[in-house]
């Protein structure tokens, strides 16, 4: 357990740190941030196509030689990216080089997820999750503020080394976790019919259902963002954006720790139907709240929703997807996260010039992704649960 947990907290720095790093370190080689966008784009689309993929690789053939083989690929990567930063090469050279950090990111974070029920006691399960979505929070937090130390104190080359060796110290320790489960899953993919190996989880109508939801949810959180950033701008304190951000976050790590707490059985479809609903309505009242100390409690509120929410998406997916193609079926969620959240961006900036920088428009997007995610939920079977005592099969050997 100790190592898995590093191995996530390591992992997840990866990517806000090469984020925000990669954009600034670009910019003071060529001056634009459109050439910046452009890495930063192409980076998301080859990750969100590729992920799934390397997802079906680890439940086909086992998580150790699959990580071991993207990994080399990504280090070289790393170290192509760093190199062309250094040398100042062309434009498109260094879009290429975030491309193919994209396609060869190791997928250590569906790989964790799919491990939790097979190293977790049944009855903390929840708790794994809610873990995880809360370290997933605090490192996107902290891997920004290391960017800007890191920026201040040396340069912004060094912030993408650093993600470079984030990812590769994070999946190397989380090759060190005791899994078993090449052979057991070439067995039981053997076994399944035609459409479900071509199709992998997909196949399956609820966890085509959950991925839709988490689609709109992330598309929300662009908005969100979005709609931060323009009311903080619109307030005369765009330095404030950062704040309200962060009352967004310490309401969802609090939230998701006291909601994976909690052991009584639980109903998704009722629970995520209240979930998305209560999100919608708050996304409206911190539109059109007066003020941004009102805005920000609204968004303290809207984060106390999302906690509980967020880990409740991993549990569900977690229990409804085939135990063989679990780990691509996390990959999937991963997509639709990185998908959703670039629709939100890209909608509400066009919103808010569209508006003249009103924030109100923005937010008001994000409650109709939230009421949309709510009507997915409702497809969700009525008989699905999530229980301490649940069974759970899974082809990774107990560690």
């Amino acid at each position: 357990m100790p190592r898995l947990v590093l191995a996530l907290i390591v992992s997840r720095l990866a990517a806000p740190i090469l984020n925000l790093g990669m954009l600034l370190a670009i910019v003071s080689v060529h001056g634009s941030y459109a050439v910046g966008g452009m890495a930063l784009t192409g980076f998301s689309i080859a990750l969100a196509v590729c992920v799934p993929v390397s997802g079906r690789l680890v439940d086909r053939f086992g998580p150790r030689p699959v990580l071991l083989g993207i990994l080399a690929v990504h280090a070289l990567a790393y170290a192509a990216a760093v190199t062309g930063i250094v040398q100042q090469a062309p434009a498109w050279m260094l879009v290429g080089a975030a491309v193919a950090l994209g396609a060869s990111t190791p997928p250590s974070a569906p790989v964790i997820r799919s491990t939790w029920p097979a190293i977790v006691p049944a009855e903390h399960t929840r708790i794994a999750y809610a873990l995880d979505a809360v370290l997933n929070e605090v490192m996107v937090v902290t891997g920004t503020l290391l960017v800007s130390a890191l920026v201040a104190l040396v340069s912004p080359v060094a912030a993408v080394a650093v993600a470079g060796a984030c990812a590769i110290v994070g999946v190397l320790t989380l090759l060190t976790v005791p899994t078993l489960r090449a052979q057991a899953s070439t067995e039981a993919v053997g076994g399944m019919s035609r459409p479900r190996r071509v199709l992998g989880p997909l196949a399956d109508g609820q966890v085509r259902v959950l991925l839709g939801i988490t689609a709109c949810d992330m598309l929300a959180f662009g908005c969100i963002v979005v709609g931060v950033s323009a009311a903080a701008a619109s307030g005369g304190t765009p330095g404030l954006s950062g704040v309200l951000l962060g009352a967004y976050s310490v309401g969802a790590v609090v939230s998701a720790l006291g909601y994976g707490m909690r052991q009584r059985e639980a109903r998704p479809r009722r629970q995520l139907v209240t979930f998305h609903a209560a999100s919608a309505v708050l996304l409206v009242a911190t539109g059109v709240a007066p003020g941004l100390v009102l805005a920000g409690a609204a968004l303290l509120a809207v984060g106390l929703v999302s906690g509980p929410r967020d880990t409740l998406h991993q549990i569900v997916l977690g229990d409804v997807a085939p135990s063989p193609q679990r780990t691509e079926a996390f990959a999937w969620m991963s997509t639709f996260m990185w998908v959703g959240n670039g629709i939100g961006t890209a909608l509400a900036g066009q919103l808010a010039t569209w508006s003249e920088g009103d924030h109100t428009t923005t937010f008001l997007a994000a409650a109709a992704a939230a009421a949309a995610a709510a009507g997915f939920s409702l497809l969700l079977r009525s008989t699905l649960r999530t229980t301490a005592s649940t069974t759970r099969t899974s082809t990774i050997s107990p560690a």
